[in-house]
């Protein structure tokens, strides 16, 4: 049987200005919080991106010692598709530091990471005004929680699905780090 190709696709981003501060002030480390876009700490997301989204769920996990990972899962309206698409973006600290590269992921392909309109729903919410306030199955009905509790499994798939790149990044950078601490030992 042949695997179905993913159109997964990963763009990278310079995240050396992002604060572990800002991010552990908006969602503490092991728990998730729903939060409206212009809550995200100034530029960790693209400006454009942002602009199509309702809502953001982020989740963090790790230790405050050792490696901290955060994901921001943007809520985009995909209008031509009559959808709702989950666009995650994360990035990882090391103690204070973040690794020098965050993640978006375009495409993913977890069950869940896209929710059709229900019928009727376009036209009743752009004549409307409420499309901030309409619930989404693949969001917990409550604003925050701890990720022990968290049941929604298109979220936990994002957070892994964002995550695995950022882990792989930070081991080559950490190997790096370490050749060329070694090498610099050689030359002594």
């Amino acid at each position: 049987m042949a695997k179905k190709k993913s159109k997964k696709k990963l763009s990278w981003f310079n995240v050396e200005n992002q604060s572990k501060e800002k991010w552990l002030d908006l969602c503490p480390l092991n728990t998730w919080k729903i939060v409206s876009p212009d809550q995200l700490p100034t530029g960790s997301f693209p400006q454009p991106l942002l602009d199509k989204c309702d809502s953001v769920f982020v989740m963090t996990s790790g230790s405050d010692e050792g490696v901290a990972y955060c994901m921001a899962n943007a809520n985009r309206i995909d209008e031509r598709a009559y959808a709702i698409d989950q666009q995650p973006f994360g990035l990882a600290f090391i103690g204070e530091s973040p690794a020098p590269s965050g993640c978006l992921m375009h495409h993913g392909d977890w069950d869940g990471r896209t929710t059709p309109y229900p019928s009727g729903f376009e036209s009743y919410i752009s004549s409307s005004g409420i499309q901030d306030y309409y619930p989404l199955s693949e969001l917990p009905a409550e604003a925050s929680g701890s990720i022990q509790r968290l049941r929604i499994e298109s979220q936990q798939e994002a957070f892994e699905n964002i995550m695995n790149p950022i882990k792989c990044f930070i081991d080559v950078s950490k190997l790096e780090t370490l050749e060329g601490d070694l090498n610099s030992n050689d030359e002594d």
